[in-house]
């Protein structure tokens, strides 16, 4: 589904049967022509359990398979336990998150990096900080990347349909 008006467009980006348990896979996109964007949700129908007992799978977009500088998801509860099977949406998870205020980028932080949308403050990864008040924008006319990374540990394993909703002005 897209939206469009005058100054703004959301684009939604699908990604069907995404499989992490096979190593990191990379989806290299561009936007529309002159315009810049900002990662506003990520949206996981998980349908086979995310594993991976040292780290959980994780969903990224940036400039490079291996960038995170526009958005970042662990996929789990914790560091360690991934999401079982159900729909998750990293913009609602994030919305109530402590210390969450409107001038801030969308973040949970209830473990390391868990959830960081919006970009980052500059400093060429999403920022962490508690104060963090930066956003970043996917510049206009260059490629980006959505990629999935496998979790570590066990039997890394999980499959979702993944939909990345990114606003371009």
């Amino acid at each position: 589904m897209t939206f469009y008006n005058e100054l703004s467009s959301r684009e939604r980006y699908f990604i069907p049967a995404w499989a992490f348990g096979g190593g990191t896979v990379s989806k290299a996109l561009q936007g529309p022509p002159g315009k810049m964007g900002m990662v506003r949700d990520i949206i996981a129908t998980v349908t086979t359990a995310m594993v991976g007992t040292t780290t959980v799978p994780e969903l990224r977009v940036g400039t490079a398979a291996s960038d995170n500088s526009f958005a970042r998801w662990l996929m789990g509860t914790s560091a360690t336990a991934g999401y079982g099977t159900g729909i998750y949406r990293a913009r609602s998870l994030c919305t109530n998150a402590q210390g969450r205020t409107g001038s801030k980028a969308m973040q949970l932080q209830d473990f390391a990096h868990h959830i960081e949308l919006e970009g980052n403050d500059g400093s060429g990864t999403v920022s962490t900080a508690a104060d963090a008040n930066g956003f970043a924008y996917l510049p206009a006319d260059t490629a980006f990347y959505i990629t999935g990374v496998a979790g570590t540990g066990g039997a890394p394993a999980g499959t979702a349909d993944v939909i990345v909703d990114i606003d371009w002005f």
